[in-house]
């Protein structure tokens, strides 16, 4: 088996690089023929805005200054980059393992970049929250299912959803009652929704230290004339008095 200097980058909010993405793609290819470039591989997450990807070099071929070159992209993509060389053999395996384990959706070999990134971009459209502005404020929310009673706080939340950091997110597409208990103006608002994004533990390793599991929820249907108040609370935050 032929060695390899592997690099991967793990790219964050890709709905808003699909230009910038598809250039760097094609330019690698385009910049290092087979005998160099021996595989490039992107990873997928269900519903999330991130994405991996996969370079492997051939290890005879491959200079310092790729390297310098990887990591000028990664600053334009904001992604995190990892030299797996730099890695011991078993914290190198390890990592290589979570990408196919975790994602859900992958492309290798010889696939059509331009169709590959539409595969991906697609799916990401559904994640909550993403067609409306985001408010990072912290807000109590209990959710409601069959199986599940569950108090937690939410970080990121629009009119379409809401981002919960928990370590025991509940399954894709499960459907829940919610109510957020919305401060400053002392009002609760009671929502039916969807969870449409399971981010994992391993996934948030994989990003960053700082970033933490959790699910994002899409709204689906307001109870009583909660559609308003989340509204003018979000007018509120807008122009506090």
């Amino acid at each position: 088996m032929d060695k390899l200097f592997e690099i991967a980058l793990i790219v964050p909010y890709v709905s808003q690089k699909s230009e910038l993405l598809e250039g760097f793609l094609l330019n690698i290819r385009k910049d290092y023929p087979p005998s160099v470039l021996k595989e490039v591989s992107l990873y997928s997450w269900s519903s999330s805005d991130t994405m991996g990807i996969a370079l492997s070099f051939d290890f005879s071929a491959f200079l310092p200054h790729y390297v310098d070159k990887m990591e000028v992209w990664s600053e334009k993509l904001e992604a995190k980059l990892y030299n797996l060389m730099m890695m011991g053999e078993k914290e190198r395996d390890a990592f290589k393992s979570k990408l196919p384990l975790t994602s859900d959706l992958k492309f290798s070999g010889d696939f059509d970049i331009p169709s590959a990134l539409k595969s991906i971009l697609t799916r990401t459209s559904t994640t909550a929250g993403r067609k409306h502005p985001r408010y990072g404020i912290s807000i109590k929310v209990t959710f409601k299912s069959k199986e599940h009673f569950m108090e937690e706080y939410a970080k990121d939340i629009s009119k379409g959803g809401l981002f919960v950091a928990t370590d025991k997110p509940l399954a894709l597409e499960s459907k829940i009652e919610l109510i957020l208990s919305l401060p400053e103006v002392h009002k609760e608002v009671k929502i039916i929704a969807e969870v449409v994004h399971v981010f994992g533990s391993e996934q948030a390793k994989l990003l960053d230290n700082k970033r933490v599991p959790g699910m994002g929820v899409q709204f689906l249907e307001f109870e009583e004339d909660g559609q308003k108040v989340l509204e003018e609370y979000f007018k509120f935050l807008s122009n506090p008095r």
